[in-house]
């Protein structure tokens, strides 16, 4: 079908295959402006109705003018955004994520250029659940999670959550956490 098609110097080149068709999605949307107008004017837009056309025409461009001018801010106030979060979101020299301290990418920096985000943490249960161990890198999440503050963090022992203690497990791998009956290490 494109084999028929010439582009002439300096056009774009010719569009790709997209997603949605714009001519059917406009179409629809006229429809519903008729039926609106239809309710609120009792009668759809005609010619010769009264009123000075060029002057709406002028009015509603104006209008466009700024509403396209609103868009094109916040789409630069959001990118904006985004490329100070993915600043704050890269890897420092040892592979972890400067802000999460983590190992990167993290799921913020994931999140924020579309790859699939990760688990920050790997939980394992095991009954009773007496009390919360986790490995060095996922002490902030599980602070973080459980809202446990500085003020209850202490060595061995990070805080407890719900009465139980939750304590840093060097042996455990990285990016776990293990609710399980007490331990007699502490």
């Amino acid at each position: 079908m494109t084999e028929n098609l010439r582009e002439r110097p300096g056009d774009q080149p010719l569009p790709a295959e997209g997603q949605e068709n714009v001519q059917d999605a406009l179409i629809a949307h006229i429809r519903q402006r008729k039926a609106l107008g239809v309710q609120r004017y009792g009668r759809p837009l005609q010619t010769f109705n009264g009123r000075d056309a060029v002057r709406d025409l002028l009015e509603e461009l104006l209008d466009g003018a700024t509403y396209a001018m609103q868009v094109q801010l916040e789409i630069a106030a959001r990118q904006d955004r985004v490329d100070r979060a993915l600043a704050e979101h890269q890897a420092d020299l040892l592979g972890n994520c400067y802000a999460c301290r983590v190992p990167a990418p993290c799921s913020t920096r994931r999140i924020l250029t579309g790859q699939q985000p990760v688990r920050p943490v790997s939980v394992t249960r095991t009954h009773p659940v007496e009390e919360i161990a986790c490995s060095t890198d996922a002490v902030d999440y599980v602070c973080e999670r459980f809202q446990i503050t500085e003020a209850q963090t202490g060595v061995p022992n990070v805080g407890e959550y719900m009465g139980m203690p939750v304590y840093v497990d060097d042996a455990l791998p990285p990016r776990t956490v293990r609710m399980q009956p007490r331990s007699t290490k502490q």
